[in-house]
């Protein structure tokens, strides 16, 4: 390697080209594979890869791999590929540690679409990936309606009728109004058997450098009691970690815990 000292505009040169690595990877590849590529010393890499997650413009993804971060990815209409890098890792670990199936889903024209599934243990839930449910009998759903402007809720509660998908089903606009209001206050989303019978799960909201909520992640399993009891609070316990991580790598810090 050419140990003659770099001026300005090189550095810039060489900081700008592993950046446009990192873009056209896609995280597929390391960070050390990408500096081998471009003769870099890995920790020359790190330094500059770091400058440019304090910016926004990459994150980390799986371990040793980076992405567009979301100071990018705001700037075009798809955000689903970073969700699902930033997510995906800190899903499967909740998962595992869990023993429960965890979930990453988004609001796409009044429906939930679950971007991430992660299965840790328990019998399988029937949901998959792409998939898109119903949002007013979901706990992620809940939370996502939850999260949003007054005038949008209400306009998604007027356009019934809400149909009863199982026993537990909450149909009555007057119930679901009261219901959201709960989960906004809460912080937390209970399905309680509503979408599938014996189906039942928990989901916290993931916002963005705002306070906007954006996503929503859950902890389902087949069987059991409703997810409202005694196993809660250490469930909610974990979700919200998991969560911070998920901020923090798309916005370099916690953003539901952020300083008002």
């Amino acid at each position: 390697m050419d140990s003659t000292p770099e001026n300005g505009s090189q550095a810039v040169d060489r900081a700008l080209a592993l950046f446009a690595l990192v873009l056209k990877d896609r995280g597929r590849s390391s960070l050390a594979v990408l500096a081998a590529r471009l003769d870099l010393p890995l920790s020359t890499a790190h330094r500059m890869v770091a400058a440019f997650v304090r910016q926004g413009l990459l994150m980390r993804g799986a371990r040793g791999h980076y992405v567009a971060g979301m100071a990018l990815v705001e700037a075009v209409p798809d955000r689903r590929s970073a969700l699902i890098q930033a997510s995906r890792p800190l899903l499967r670990r909740l998962a595992r540690a869990e023993k429960r199936t965890a979930h990453l889903g988004i609001l796409e024209a009044d429906m939930v679409t679950y971007l991430v599934k992660e299965q840790g243990g328990g019998p399988p839930v029937f949901t998959r990936e792409m998939m898109q449910l119903e949002a007013y009998c979901t706990g992620i759903g809940k939370v996502l309606l939850a999260g949003l402007d007054a005038p949008l809720r209400e306009r998604y509660l007027a356009a019934g009728p809400f149909v009863p998908l199982t026993p537990t089903t909450l149909t009555d606009p007057a119930a679901l109004r009261a219901e959201l209001a709960a989960v906004a206050r809460q912080g937390h989303a209970v399905d309680d058997a509503e979408m599938a019978e014996n189906v039942r799960c928990l989901a916290v909201p993931v916002h963005d450098g705002t306070g906007r909520v954006i996503a929503a992640i859950s902890l389902s399993r087949t069987g059991g009691e409703a997810s409202g009891s005694d196993d809660a609070a250490p469930l909610l316990a974990a979700m919200t970690d998991c969560v911070a991580g998920i901020e923090a790598r798309l916005y370099g810090f916690a953003a539901a815990r952020r300083p008002s």
